[in-house]
C-alpha cells in the first residue's frame, strides 16, 4: 500500500469521492465542484505515481489491485458510504471498485471510462488491437526518452492537437509522470472485465463519453450502456476525451442531476 495518499476535502452533506485519470491530481475536478449545489461533501485523490500519491506498482507488479486499495483506503479515510466519480482511466479503476465491493458505493458516474478488454472479444477486436499497438508504441517511446511522447496518447483519445493545445505546465507535468502512464496502460489491459461483470453493477450508474470521442471509446460505452442495469447514458456534444475539463458546466450538469436523483434513490 502507498505510504502516501492524495485526499483532499471540501464542504459537507453527503460524499462524493472523485477519482482523476492519468496524468491528473484532484485540480482535475475543481471546475465541476464549483458548479454543483454546495449540499455535497467532496472527497479527491490522484491515482498511484500522480500528484501526492505514492507508485506501488512496478512494471513486474502492475494489477489493478495497487488502485483498488488506494480507493480502499480513501473511502476508509471519507467514512461511509459515497457518490463514487471517475474520468478516464479514473473512471475504470472507480468501476473495478464497485465491482469489487470493498467500498460502500451509493452510485457511480463515469467519464468516458476505458475499460479497454470488454473490447477484445467479438466484432470490436480491431479496436482492441490497434489500442493495445497504441500502448506498446507509447511504451517504447517513453524507454527511448522521446520528449513528447505523452502527446502519442493524449492525442490518441483527445484528438490531434490535443497535447499541443495544453498549458505549458500541463504538458510538463505529462512528460514527468508519463513512467506512471506506462503503467496505467499495462494495468488496464491486465483488468479483465466482461459483459457478466457490467450486469452485477446493480448500482444506479451515470456514463458519459464526449461527442467527438474516437472510435474505442465510443464502443467502450455502447458496451457499457448495453450491459449495466441501471445506466443513464449521455454524450456532451463537442467534447471529445477531456471533457470534465473543456466542457465543465455541460458535466457539472449532468453529474448534479444525477447525484440528486441518486440521493433520493
Amino acid at each position: 500500500m502507498a505510504t502516501s495518499v492524495d485526499y483532499v476535502e471540501s464542504g459537507a452533506g453527503e460524499t462524493v469521492l472523485f477519482v482523476p485519470g492519468s496524468y491528473s491530481t484532484p485540480a482535475a475536478w475543481r471546475p465541476i465542484q464549483k458548479l454543483l449545489p454546495p449540499r455535497w461533501r467532496f472527497v479527491a485523490t490522484s491515482l498511484c505515481g500522480y500528484g501526492g500519491t505514492d507508485e506501488t506498482r512496478s512494471v513486474d507488479d502492475f494489477a489493478m489491485a495497487h488502485e483498488l486499495r488506494l480507493v480502499e483506503a480513501v473511502g476508509r479515510c471519507a467514512a461511509g458510504p459515497v457518490h463514487l466519480v471517475g474520468h478516464s482511466f479514473g473512471a475504470t479503476v472507480a468501476l473495478a471498485a464497485a465491482l469489487k465491493g470493498t467500498v460502500e458505493v451509493v452510485s457511480l458516474a463515469l467519464f468516458e471510462a476505458n475499460p479497454l478488454t470488454l473490447l477484445r472479444h467479438g466484432p470490436h477486436h480491431a479496436l482492441f488491437d490497434g489500442t493495445w499497438r497504441v500502448g506498446r508504441e507509447f511504451e517504447a517511446a517513453v524507454q527511448a526518452q522521446e520528449r513528447d511522447a505523452p502527446a502519442r496518447i493524449i492525442d490518441y483519445w483527445g484528438g490531434a492537437g490535443a497535447f499541443e493545445a495544453m498549458p505549458a505546465g500541463v504538458q510538463d507535468y505529462c512528460r514527468q509522470t508519463a513512467p506512471a502512464n506506462v503503467l496505467d496502460w499495462r494495468t488496464v489491459f491486465s483488468f479483465e472485465m466482461t459483459t457478466g461483470d457490467c450486469a452485477r453493477v446493480d448500482l444506479p450508474v451515470l456514463l458519459v463519453r464526449g461527442g467527438l470521442a474516437n472510435a474505442a471509446m465510443v464502443a467502450i460505452t455502447d458496451i457499457l450502456a448495453a450491459h449495466l442495469p441501471r445506466v443513464r447514458p449521455a454524450a456532451v456534444p463537442n467534447a471529445s476525451h477531456f471533457l470534465i475539463t473543456t466542457h465543465a458546466a455541460a458535466c457539472a450538469g449532468l453529474l448534479g442531476d444525477f447525484l440528486a436523483e441518486a440521493s433520493r434513490a
